[in-house]
């Protein structure tokens, strides 16, 4: 059976990135057991985590620069060789310093490949079909984050890890045999005498950036607040940060290219996929933490339960490719913030005994929402500036993006810890007739459940941040289709298409000029093939406009004869 070639990068780009997205939400929610595996209070159970997610970060520029250099193929074999190898040392470690090695390899194989595939795939689709893109992105990206979430419960029930690494390096193993079938190294190639110098510069003060994040974080979640080290880690991020952004600003061939996301609309769209992904990380902690506490559903319950976050990917996939060219943006951020808002108001003022199917209901609404928000966030982003810089601007979006996702994890379990600490201080004082143990017992568990209300309540506040948000990017319009929509209006014969095409600019009508035009392949391939490539001299640039003004004046004289 004949496999179209969009549906093969689809699957090849699940592929390559679903795997890193699955074991990172999966090894977050598994720390403890981490933990009592290799009993090392040298090492924390966040170390692998915050290892994998920020060699991610770093190395997500490097993809389409390693695309133009080696070409498709050889770039995607490279980072899934690295994947895998990082699967294998994970499974044979012993030590979080193993594990620790193993994940900054599998990190670095799904950086690599994130900003090669994702162009690719939207390049992929037909330009009738071109929304379809967002579901993949939507239900592939997004949704193996969720099934993080479901394995991590597994594991979290049945004690044992390491066959995550194992489905893992399965994948990648599949990744690289459908590789030689659908992807070629053409790319590759093209040659050019004369390329723009490298960012020697923003690559040094980007690896200290993570460098210094990485070890904040790490301090942190050992030693909290008062550590001297967090602070020394604390001043030396916000200090490397500025000079970053500093250098990146001002550099001709920036690898993180700040300027391109400092426009309306796709720094609004950044605010509303990080603000959206804290508010899902607040509000899924309180589901679980209730679902765990209060609840008296056993193993099989609880597996049914999370089949919810399936079906909100459905929902949140299926949704956003049919309603984005339709509403834009703006109303989907608006859409699933009104979703999250809900889900949270509705568990302020429940506690954990409740119905198997009000738990049901709720993560699928609140992965739903929360996948409107992403694709919001990110479509935002990607189709809020000019389509020529439509890749590095998307790679400086991913970059701040899944920098900030190392981040809310430790900064939560550190808020959680406070607030439940200054909660359990707060009942300690109720009396209860009972046995010490019980009622000791019963002081943590409603400790824990007036802490996730709190937690219900900050995500609420956050969801009507991203529901402002997502207003004004509403206001700044819907911008660029990703799909044409065939209307019975815009059905055209091939010869009136090229008439079109033909008819210059000043002769159209000003509704004509002034549409929300589709994206066209032909420009979709020049955003693609502009970046990292040399711009056109100065010389040239003045011999093309002289070409230009000349067919303006012969096609001027041909209308006057």
């Amino acid at each position: 059976m004949k496999i179209e070639k969009h549906w093969g990068i689809s699957l090849l780009a699940v592929l390559a990135i679903g795997p890193g997205l699955m074991l990172n939400t999966s090894l977050n929610s598994i720390r403890e057991i981490l933990q009592q595996t290799f009993n090392n209070q040298s090492y924390i159970s966040i170390t692998p985590v915050l290892i994998g997610v920020m060699s991610f970060a770093f190395c997500i520029p490097f993809g389409p620069i390693l695309r133009h250099k080696l070409g498709e193929r050889r770039t995607y074999v490279l980072s899934m060789c690295l994947f895998f190898i990082g699967a294998i040392v994970s499974i044979a470690s012993n030590s979080f310093l193993g594990m620790g090695i193993g994940r900054f390899l599998q990190g670095t194989g799904t950086g690599l490949a994130l900003m090669m595939m994702i162009p690719m795939l939207v390049l992929s689709f037909p330009i009738q079909k071109r929304n379809l893109a967002l579901l993949i992105l939507i239900g592939g990206f997004y949704g193996s984050s969720v099934v993080g979430i479901f394995l991590g419960m597994l594991v979290n029930s049945y004690g044992h890890w390491r066959w995550l690494f194992y489905i893992a390096a399965v994948l990648s193993l599949l990744g690289i045999c459908f590789s030689y079938k659908f992807l070629t190294n053409d790319h590759a190639k093209q040659q050019h005498k004369h390329h723009e110098p490298f960012d020697i510069i923003g690559v040094a003060l980007m690896f200290m950036v993570t460098a210094f994040i990485t070890f904040t974080l790490l301090n942190l979640q050992k030693s909290g607040w008062t550590s001297t080290y967090v602070w020394i880690g604390i001043v030396g991020s916000i200090i490397f940060l500025c000079f970053l952004f500093a250098a990146e600003w001002h550099i001709k061939n920036p690898l993180i290219p700040f300027r391109l996301v400092a426009s309306r609309k796709p720094a609004l769209a950044i605010l509303i996929a990080v603000i959206g992904n804290v508010s899902m990380s607040l509000t899924l902690l309180s589901l679980q933490g209730l679902l765990k506490s209060r609840s008296s559903f056993d193993k099989g319950d609880t597996s049914l339960i999370y089949i919810g976050l399936f079906a909100g990917i459905v929902i949140a996939a299926i949704l956003s490719a049919v309603l984005y060219d339709k509403v834009g943006s703006g109303v989907l951020g608006i859409i699933g913030a009104v979703i999250i808002m809900g889900v949270n108001i509705q568990w302020i003022y429940l506690d954990g005994h409740a119905s198997a199917f009000l738990f049901v209901s709720s993560f699928a609404a609140l992965i739903a929402g929360v996948g409107f928000t992403v694709a919001a966030g990110l479509m935002g982003a990607a189709l809020g500036g000019p389509l020529s810089s439509l890749v590095p601007r998307m790679v400086t979006v991913q970059f701040i993006r899944v920098t900030v996702s190392a981040v809310i994890p430790v900064i939560s379990s550190i808020v959680f810890a406070k607030v439940y600490k200054g909660h359990f201080a707060t009942v300690s004082g109720e009396s209860q007739v009972a046995s010490k143990e019980n009622f000791t017992q019963s002081l943590h568990v409603k400790s824990e459940i007036i802490t996730y209300h709190t937690f219900s309540t900050f995500s609420c506040v956050l969801s009507i941040v991203v529901f402002i948000l997502s207003f004004l990017m509403f206001l700044t319009g819907k911008g660029h289709k990703l799909a044409h929509k065939p209307h019975d209006k815009e059905k055209q014969s091939t010869e009136e298409v090229h008439i079109k095409k033909d008819t210059p600019v000043f002769e159209r009508s000003p509704k004509e000029a002034v549409s929300n035009r589709v994206i066209g392949d032909s420009e979709y391939r020049a955003a693609l093939k502009k970046f990292g490539q040399p711009k056109p001299s100065a010389d040239k640039m003045l011999r093309i406009r002289d070409q230009e003004y000349r067919k303006a004046l012969k096609r001027m004289k041909d209308i006057g004869q």
